[in-house]
């Protein structure tokens, strides 16, 4: 919202529209599940099927610009661990889309690629932190002195006045080190987001679940530490990707991912097949006509209906795709969303309750 009239700023609204009406405006490549770190609770899962080609990479990023896609996320695995990781960031930029990276930083500790990184000009980066210790980073990604290189990486893109975001996953092993992961961000002017729910794997394993941390703490974590950790902000109320209308999340609507083999997939995070970007004309068409898509689409619908029927609904954190995952169902509630939920609920209640004792005492 613009500060001085309280009303959506252009770009809102074009957001808005494009959400209202499922027009797609960002895009993410898995371009390979390889990756130089072997954290324990990632969620990707190889199916050992060829991943795609250099060309075959191509093909697809020129579908994406044909859909009018404006920004392109390349992720992985670990991005840059691609052969051709820089020949593809740079189809991206000719094909005039904004490219975001994401990338776990370690290989960004040589200035070299970092000079290189720079010259595609990616309007931001993100790099994962899973502590702010050595040794919990380390013990996290099971790679000795990969917090030293991340950190290093880290300092490097700085020194080159790249934009960069850091998130840290919340585990059992850095929940105690959060204000210490803040600090680090803070020397480096970078924004860093603590993501409070681990996910199962994308086949359905369910050991990455055994490094949640409690109930406990997130009682804690939402009540006292988010504002803390935030710059004094309040928990958030609705998805990130949320658009404002009755549907839940932006899965199918404002955004699609496509995995290291072509598979284009609603979203990162609910993986069904909607087709093959190599097999198909037109992104367009497949948007349009799709039943995979339009269930997704639905499903986002009536998870936002049955989750303002709770008590406690308008604070969720939902994830049709953890859902689906996790127990089988993209509708039920996992246990990670109800517990931050009620934490989050309890937190402006207690905001309500201050505002009214204020008001009375005026």
């Amino acid at each position: 919202m613009s500060e001085s009239t309280g009303q959506p700023t252009p770009y809102e609204k074009v957001v808005g529209k494009a959400f209202t009406e499922s027009i797609p405006l960002n895009a993410q490549i898995e371009i390979t599940y390889r990756c130089n770190h072997l954290c324990t609770f990632c969620y990707n899962s190889p199916t050992g099927q060829r991943e795609m080609t250099t060309p075959q990479i191509f093909e697809a990023l020129r579908k994406i610009s044909d859909f009018g896609v404006l920004y392109l996320t390349l992720t992985g695995g670990e991005a840059l661990c691609h052969k051709d990781f820089f020949k593809i960031a740079e189809e991206v930029r000719r094909l005039g889309m904004a490219l975001r990276i994401y990338t776990n930083g370690y290989l960004l500790a040589d200035r070299k690629i970092v000079k290189k990184v720079k010259a595609l000009k990616p309007f931001e980066i993100e790099i994962t932190v899973h502590g702010g210790r050595a040794e919990t980073h380390d013990q996290l990604t099971r790679i000795k002195g990969s917090f030293e290189k991340t950190v290093a990486g880290l300092r490097n893109l700085v020194d080159e006045g790249l934009k960069v975001n850091l998130k840290c996953p919340i585990t059992t092993l850095n929940k105690d080190e959060l204000f210490e992961i803040k600090e680090l961000a803070d020397s480096l002017g970078a924004y860093i987001t603590f993501d409070p729910v681990i996910t199962p794997k994308d086949d359905g394993s369910q050991d990455p679940l055994a490094l949640r941390a409690d109930e406990e703490f997130f009682k804690k974590y939402w009540a006292e530490h988010y504002a803390k950790l935030h710059g004094g902000r309040l928990p958030p109320r609705t998805n990130h990707c949320a658009g404002g209308g009755e549907a839940n999340c932006g899965t199918g609507r404002s955004g699609f991912t496509v995995d290291p083999y072509g598979n284009i997939l609603p979203c990162v995070a609910f993986r069904r097949q909607v087709a093959n970007i190599l097999e198909i004309e037109s992104l367009g068409e497949v948007w349009k006509s799709s039943e995979v898509l339009t269930e997704v689409r639905d499903l986002a619908v009536e998870a936002r209906t049955r989750l303002d029927e709770r008590p406690d609904g308008a604070f969720f954190q939902f994830c049709l795709g953890v859902a689906e995952t996790q127990l089988g169902d993209p509708l039920a509630v996992y246990p990670q969303a109800e517990i931050n939920a009620g934490a989050i609920k309890k937190v402006y209640e207690v905001i309500r309750i201050a505002d009214l004792k204020g008001r009375k005492s005026a």
